[in-house]
Parts: structure tokens; sequence; C-alpha cells
């Protein structure tokens, strides 16, 4: 009994450093944060690794954040943020094919969001795939946001 009353605790305590880290994160102050993560790691929690593969992404690290997002999903295969995170990541170092497949892993997975659609389409754009394109630029409002950054306007 003791034993489970020892998890619990240890979880309930997981569970408030997490928390405070998330609220750090959105306060700005990431290396606190990080710190925080990183006392939260062996935990296995996906959301401490996305969170920190967020951080990483913001503060320009893009290989330690593609290497968060990965730890995050081997933890938690379905996880479909951390699938759109990674494939963020990917299009950040011009990988528009992995963030392709990335992007329409979280999508199978029941993400559908404006942010997706956009994403996918520019990454259509840039491989060429107009047939794609043009199914993502069919909401307008994907459309006109993919327009702020293709340079030279939509032909397609």
């Amino acid at each position: 009994m003791a034993q489970i009353q020892q998890g619990n605790e240890r979880n309930e305590n997981a569970e408030l450093l997490l928390q405070e880290a998330i609220k750090l994160t959105e306060e700005g102050n990431y290396d606190r944060a990080i710190e925080i993560y990183d006392k939260l790691i062996p935990y296995e929690i996906p959301e401490v690794f996305n969170n920190l593969g967020n951080i990483y992404r913001r503060q320009g690290m893009l290989g330690r954040a593609i290497e968060m997002y990965r730890k995050a999903i081997h933890i938690c295969p379905n996880f479909s943020i951390a699938y759109f995170n990674l494939a963020c990541a990917l299009m950040e170092v011009d990988r528009y094919n992995e963030a392709v497949m990335f992007f329409e892993k979280a999508e199978k997975l029941g993400l559908k969001s404006f942010d997706l659609d956009v994403q996918l389409a520019l990454c259509y754009i840039a491989l060429g795939n107009k047939k794609k394109a043009k199914e993502r630029l069919s909401d307008e409002r994907v459309k006109s946001e993919v327009e702020k950054y293709v340079e030279g306007g939509l032909e397609l």
C-alpha cells in the first residue's frame, strides 16, 4: 500500500512541476522552465518532451527541438500535436518531404486545424505538388494566409 501511495505522491509532484514549467514557459522564462522540465524527464511524460521542443524551437535550436518531438512521439505514438510540432520544425530546416509525412500523420490521428492546412499547403507548394496544394487552398482563409508567405503570388 505504501508503494502505491508513494507512487501517487510522485505523480502529483510531477503534475505540479509540469504546471509550473508550463506557466514559466508562458511567461517567457525559458531557462527556468527547462530546469523544471529536465527534472521531469525520468517520468517519460510526452508533454514534457513536446514542451521542451517548443522552447528549443523558439530559441532557434532546431536540432534539439526535433529530438524532443521525436522523444514525445516515441513515448506516445498517438500524440498528434507532437507530430505537428515536429513537422513545423522540419519545415524550418527545409525538410519538406518529412514535414508533409508528419503533418499528414497528425491529421490521421485526428488533428484538424487552420494551421495544419496552412502548413501543409506551404509544404506542397515548396515541393511542387500543385494538386495537393490546390486542395488545401480551396478554403479562402487558408489561401489568404498562404499568400502572405509565398513570394510572387500563388500560381497553381
